[in-house]
């Protein structure tokens, strides 16, 4: 049996229908979704089918909307092909649904902590004062002295994801990160790109965010892993109840680090990647990543009949 490596992707790949096929074609899909509903006490299950796209963005709707959707299509890979993962991530947010798919948190609890999630992230900092650029072509050794000579205090720039050679994402104050960007232009970068996102996530603007997190996560009961976990914080496999409650804490304002957790899966023996859930963002980094090792994206159900395939 081959070494599988499953990960799931995180804020960016939502879109206003995803999951809809597998929906209308499995009834444990539509039991997950109404299941959805009831734990969240409204509709996900609209506004992941329908929209409208404005509220599907707001992040503390999207998390659980990400979650929903990639847990649906992760259940019904399982039922069909039996797959038992060698290793299980996630990017940021799909940390969470790794958790979920590996045991550690129920539906309804996995639902509801990264809706917490998403509302605190969303109060710890003033609209519009914090936010997130992409540097495409980056070069860390002259970007990270810069970052280091601008922030100070709460004016901080500050690396998030750090998700390939080739592309990092800065996150912090938006006038620190506009700063950065223009001193580093013509050195550190080919391409900048600031996102369209709600905050200056995985930033120490998160901290308190962070505490608040924490403690809700305290007061959740968290299951055996089925498969061990490679959190983003570290890029180390864990199995651990406590480890994984300070992980997901420091997640809140530390970088992801994700070509590290590709890595990491790959020297533990990892022979193939699938990607579980909307879109491609992750296969697209982990082609780039490591290009000698397979890697699959699975959304619909000819992607499953894909995988059968592989899984032999």
């Amino acid at each position: 049996m081959k070494k599988i490596g499953v990960v799931f992707p995180g804020q960016g790949s939502q879109y206003v229908g995803m999951g809809k096929k597998l929906y209308e074609r499995f009834s444990e899909v539509k039991d997950l979704f109404a299941a959805a509903d009831k734990a969240l006490g409204f509709s996900i299950s609209e506004l992941v089918l329908n929209g409208p796209e404005e509220e599907l963005r707001q992040t503390f709707n999207t998390q659980p909307a990400l979650v929903l959707a990639s847990y649906a299509v992760w259940r019904i890979l399982q039922n069909e092909t039996k797959l038992a993962p060698y290793l299980i991530s996630g990017h940021s947010l799909g940390e969470y649904t790794a958790l979920l798919a590996s045991g550690y948190f129920t539906l309804e609890d996995a639902l509801k902590i990264t809706r917490k999630r998403g509302l605190f992230m969303e109060e710890s900092c003033p609209k519009g004062k914090g936010g997130m650029v992409a540097l495409i072509g980056a070069n860390m050794e002259k970007v990270q002295p810069v970052l280091n000579e601008i922030s100070h205090d709460e004016y901080v720039a500050v690396p998030a994801n750090m998700n390939s050679a080739e592309q990092v994402v800065l996150s912090g104050d938006i006038g620190a990160l506009k700063e950065a960007v223009e001193k580093l232009k013509g050195i550190g970068y080919k391409k900048a790109v600031f996102l369209n996102v709600s905050g200056p996530f995985h930033s120490p603007l998160m901290k308190e965010a962070a505490e608040k997190l924490k403690g809700e996560l305290k007061s959740l009961p968290g299951g055996e892993l089925a498969f061990p976990v490679v959190s983003n914080v570290d890029a180390t496999p864990e199995k651990s109840r406590d480890a994984i409650i300070d992980k997901l804490y420091r997640q809140m304002f530390s970088p992801v680090l994700w070509e590290a957790c590709v890595k990491k899966m790959v020297t533990e023996g990892t022979e193939c990647f699938i990607e579980v859930g909307p879109q491609k963002v992750l296969s697209n980094l982990i082609k780039r990543i490591t290009p000698d090792i397979p890697c699959y994206n699975v959304e619909e159900y000819e992607d499953i009949e894909v995988i059968k395939g592989v899984l032999g």
